[in-house]
């Protein structure tokens, strides 16, 4: 048996120990409600294959690493690993991790499987051996500890819902004794580093990736003592942030000091980790994870399926127990200012410019708000230090007058010091006057560390004295004409490196230009796939098979000195840029970069034709490599070559390719896999130019009709208004094209934006026309979704009996289902929320809906019936079950960049009932404007405030009233004014609706027209028919 410590790691994981296959479902809802009270499951579903350890050992540290151990024992014994040392009695995985936890004294929870639990054939046990240890595992496992008679408390469960509602209530009761003082505090002694990893462990410093310097660090003595300062522990301020334009030498200072002057200053570091975020996209959930690998010692992998929300309540308390230093490199990414498709191109003054370019929202605030709550506990991180970098103040870590919050020190970084830029300067083989070469840097540049090293590779690129300052600088035709006095610092930059960039040969520009398309950089074996020494490509081959078939001729003529040539002499290329300060090595990482600045000005400066050529190579290339399929995506890595892609046939302005491109999986991954809103916001962009209503013109109207309809997505719920206006602008398209199907589903999109909207009557609207589209729908999908959409608006407005009737007509479509919509789930989740208006919902029905939006991925129901679950449960009085669905629902929200007020609302109140301690005014406080409903004015009563509560229930009254009778939300406005009785307050007049109020749709009269086209084409064709049939009769 493998040695492992008497002391879990020190993390709130939870072990969950069964079989798999019978008890898949089980586990599912166990793991939710571990999730649900902020602890980290552990268990076979995050442990991907490893090369050190098999499946005793792997099973036995997971056992170790966690504070509490919970085994489900079901009819099956389960795996036997064959081990004659370590496993001579031929036990189960589960019952060898029940023994390992009983060893090392985990608390302990079991569930027991009884006799009347439904089963098939393949859940029982039939090996008689497997049989007899089962039954001997099943009554050992009640003991309290060898040798005793004394039984644990233990669970028998009946059914999956009679163990849902067991483990809820019991990982609550163990919840509460895990967070006892001096429970989670206990520390485990450090892991032995194995010789196979590839990453440094703590202490030791690990950087993703390593910084790419392109001269030695020179200078910055008082910003290494601002830094030494900073770090020591009395220091106020857990956060410190550089700020300053781009190439200034914010990533090399701190990466120095990071690696010199962190560890002289103190020895008591846990750690120190460093994250950047050029290149990598603005996803801080992946800071997160790696930054949570590196600390507890596990793979990357057992955080992939964790997002930001929880992430951060995982890493947070790391940082305040213990003294660990991050360090986050270029964190303008994760801003909205750099929320763009080209955000690697972007040059610093098109963000000075502080506009957005999605939805008028503040350049500096973060792309997902979940990241600016994240932004806000890193600043206020206890023991630990945070360094950042970036070109921009993130809005989360200032206040209203513009100055940093409290635990936050910001720090503007400007050039070098004359001195240390002359030495930067000689560094790079540079002669001249010492005084003249200062002046010149001090006024033409601000002595700015990425220029000046431009301007090294200038003057040692001059052909009549190379390296000679003076004469290059007098001479008219090199640098004397720069002519630099009339322009600020960024154009100085600017032009400097332009400068550097024209004075390539064109082989090497091609180069640069090309690195400044690929997203991530490249290793040198992908560089000569775009090596510009090459013989020219054929032209005879087709598009899909011309850079498969040109890359094996080049294979097949590598013997021949040309191609022997072109390999030497892109090697020289890759030095010539390296040494002119243009071109960065990661030797750790075998790749090659560019810096960000040089990045931006070197895409800025290629023209329409060279973005074509050099596009269309990186497209030929990426399109030939093999991934999985984009369905299967679970993270934004996973479509990375997609989106390289994508990026690149924008930037190359082939519209209509990139929306071939999108349409079908990759934008359903996007939408349904990822739920990626803002990323799809940014890629949509592009094709709207001069604002969302408009279009770049150059692809067909069929494609632009898919291009709205996904462009809309990322508003339809936070921002429903611009939605509506995006999808009405695409009516007429839909309507142009003829196509029912197209019609049906933008009319369908705009009907839940009204209902977003709190717009019932203008739902009402939208339903006649589809009602009236109706008998014109030919595809299954569309008569369902018709039906659905039908169903949903009458449980809204307690018209029951007509919902009723519409899911008896959905229901007995029967085998017209799609797959699309039966595994979205989407019609079980209206009929459920009918059901729960009746009082009729019960757990077989909401488990088939869930079933089939886990199935289909559709992360929109999925959430949708979080929150359903979680108002059933505590309509039946199950706080308890409500907290655990809840949770999830929560997380899946702010996963997606969303804030679910009223879901968050439930959730503290369902916390409060189930007794969890919490700060309740406080969580009303924080929701208090931000929802209408009716849970925050119950949360405001259960937390003494009932004059508030009352205030928060005639909110709730007045969005329930909607447009006013009948266009009211029924169950909603019944229930308002149930509470506001319950208050002793006077109830409101209910207003009629005012039909002078209503407004037409643009699009109506067309829509209308339309319609009658298609009677009068139905009638004609009915027509002919009855013609044809006719004539086919014999004559009498």
């Amino acid at each position: 048996m493998p040695t492992t410590p008497d002391a879990p790691k020190n993390f709130l994981g939870i072990m969950v120990s069964s079989t798999f296959t019978d008890l898949r479902e089980h586990r599912a809802r166990l793991l939710d409600a571990i999730r649900g009270l902020r602890f980290m499951p552990v268990g076979m579903e995050d442990v991907g294959a490893r090369a050190d350890l098999d499946v005793i050992d792997s099973s036995l540290k997971m056992v170790a690493e966690s504070a509490a151990y919970i085994g489900v024992i079901s009819r099956k014994y389960g795996q036997t690993p064959v081990c004659p040392k370590r496993n001579p009695d031929k036990l189960s995985i589960t019952e060898l991790e029940f023994n390992e936890a009983m060893r090392l004294k985990r608390p302990v929870l079991i569930f027991i499987m009884s006799e009347k639990h439904p089963l098939t054939e393949a859940d029982m046990e039939f090996d008689s051996e497997k049989r007899a240890k089962l039954a001997a595992f099943r009554e050992r496992a009640k003991i309290m500890r060898e040798g005793s008679d004394v039984h644990r408390i233990y669970d028998v469960f009946d059914s999956l819902e009679d163990f849902s509602n067991k483990a809820a209530k019991a990982v609550g009761r163990l919840s509460e004794f895990l967070r006892t003082p001096g429970v989670e505090e206990r520390q485990a002694p450090p892991e032995d580093e194995s010789e196979e990893d590839i990453l440094p462990h703590a202490p030791a410093l690990r950087a993703l990736p390593k910084y790419l310097g392109s001269h030695a660090f020179l200078g910055r003595a008082a910003e290494l003592q601002a830094l030494d300062d900073w770090s020591a522990a009395a220091d106020p301020h857990p956060m410190l942030l550089f700020e300053a334009m781009g190439g200034s030498g914010k990533s090399i200072l701190t990466w120095h000091w990071v690696n010199n002057g962190a560890t002289t200053i103190r020895n008591d570091w846990c750690g120190r980790f460093w994250y950047s975020f050029y290149e990598r996209g603005a996803v801080m959930s992946d800071f997160c994870r790696h930054a949570l690998a590196y600390f507890k010692g596990k793979p990357v992998e057992d955080f992939v399926k964790k997002r930001t929300p929880e992430l951060a309540d995982l890493l947070i308390p790391e940082l305040e127990r213990k003294p660990w230093l991050l360090m986050l490199d270029g964190l303008e990414r994760v801003l909205v200012a750099y929320h763009r498709y080209d955000a690697a191109q972007m040059r610093d003054e098109e963000a000075d410019e502080a506009t957005d370019q999605i939805a008028k929202r503040a350049p500096c605030a973060a792309i997902r708000p979940e990241d600016d709550d994240l932004l806000r506990r890193l600043a206020a991180a206890g023991l630990s230090k945070i360094l950042v970098t970036s070109r921009l103040t993130p809005a989360a870590l200032v206040n209203k007058s513009g100055q940093p919050v409290p635990g936050v020190r910001r720090e503007f970084l400007r050039g070098l010091r004359p001195p240390d830029a002359e030495s930067l300067f000689r560094a790079c083989g540079v002669t001249g006057d010492s005084q003249a070469i200062q002046t010149y840097l001090q006024s033409n540049c601000d002595c700015h560390p990425l220029v000046t090293g431009a301007l090294a590779g200038l003057v040692n690129d001059y052909p009549p004295d190379r390296g000679n300052f003076e004469l290059w600088a007098a001479d008219p035709s090199f640098g004397g004409k720069l002519n630099l006095a009339e322009l600020d610092l960024t154009q100085k930059r600017n032009h400097i490196l332009l400068a550097a960039i024209n004075a390539l040969r064109p082989e090497s520009l091609q180069l640069l230009q090309t690195l400044a398309l690929l997203q991530a950089g490249a290793t040198f074996d992908t560089l000569k796939n775009f090596n510009p020494h090459l013989p020219p490509q054929p032209h005879d081959e087709t598009k899909l098979n011309k850079q498969r078939v040109y890359l094996a001729s080049v294979e097949e003529c590598s013997h021949e000195y040309a191609v022997r040539d072109a390999s030497e002499r892109l090697w020289n290329t890759i030095r010539d840029l390296e040494k002119r300060g243009l071109l960065q090595y990661d030797g750790a990482g075998k790749r090659y970069d560019l810096h960000p600045v040089m990045r931006g000005v070197a895409a800025g400066r290629m023209g329409d034709d060279d973005a074509r050529k050099l596009g269309q190579q990186v497209v030929d290339f990426f399109s030939i490599q093999p991934h999985n399929a984009w369905v299967q995506a679970e993270t934004l890595d996973d479509l990375a070559i997609g989106l390289q892609i994508l990026q690149t046939l924008l930037r190359m302005e082939r519209f209509q390719e990139a929306a071939e491109f999108l349409e079908g999986d990759f934008s359903n991954a996007l939408i349904f896999n990822l739920d990626a809103k803002e990323e799809i916001a940014a890629l949509m962009k592009p094709f709207f130019p001069n604002g969302w209503s408009s279009s770049v013109g150059l692809i067909s109207k069929f494609q632009l009709l898919s291009i709205k309809n996904i462009a809309s997505f990322p508003f339809i719920i936070e921002k429903p208004l611009l939605s509506i206006a995006i999808l009405e602008s695409a009516v007429p398209l839909g309507l142009e094209v003829g196509n029912v199907h197209n019609v049906r589903s933008l009319l369908s999109n705009i009907m839940i934006a009204y209902d977003n909207s709190n717009k019932i009557h203008s739902m009402s609207c939208v339903l006649s026309f589809l009602a009236k589209i109706e008998p014109f729908l030919v595809i299954n999908d569309d008569i369902l979704r018709s039906a659905c959409d039908s169903m949903f608006y009458y449980t809204i407005i307690g018209m029951y009996d007509h919902a009723d009737k519409l899911w008896k007509k959905i229901d007995s479509i029967g085998e017209m289902y799609s797959i699309d919509y039966n595994y979205s789930g989407y019609s079980e989740y209206c009929r459920a929320e009918y059901l729960f208006c009746l009082g009729e919902l019960e757990e077989g029905f909401l488990l088939r809906a869930e079933g089939l939006a886990d199935n289909g991925r559709n992360r929109l129901v999925v959430k949708a019936l979080t929150k359903l679950r979680g108002r059933w449960h505590m309509l039946l009085r199950q706080p308890q079950e409500a907290v655990v669905s809840l949770a999830r629902g929560v997380r899946l929200a702010r996963e997606a960049g969303q804030h679910d007020s009223e879901a968050e609302a439930l959730l503290a109140l369902a916390q409060l009932r189930a007794g969890h301690r919490i700060d309740a005014r406080a969580d009303a406080e924080r929701l208090d404007g931000k929802t209408k409903s009716l849970y925050l004015a119950e949360l405001w009563r259960e937390s003494g405030h009932t004059d508030r509560a009352i205030v928060q229930a005639l909110r709730a009254h007045e969005w329930a009233v909607a447009d006013g009778e009948p266009y009211v939300r029924r169950y909603e406005l019944n229930r308002a004014r149930d509470l506001l009785e319950e208050f002793g307050a006077e109830l409101p007049e209910v207003p009629q609706f005012d039909p002078s109020k209503a407004k037409g749709f643009p699009w109506e009269k067309d829509v209308d027209a339309f319609i009658e086209k298609l009677k009068v084409e139905r009638a004609a064709k009915e027509r002919k028919q009855k013609r044809v049939v006719a004539q086919s009769q014999p004559e009498r």
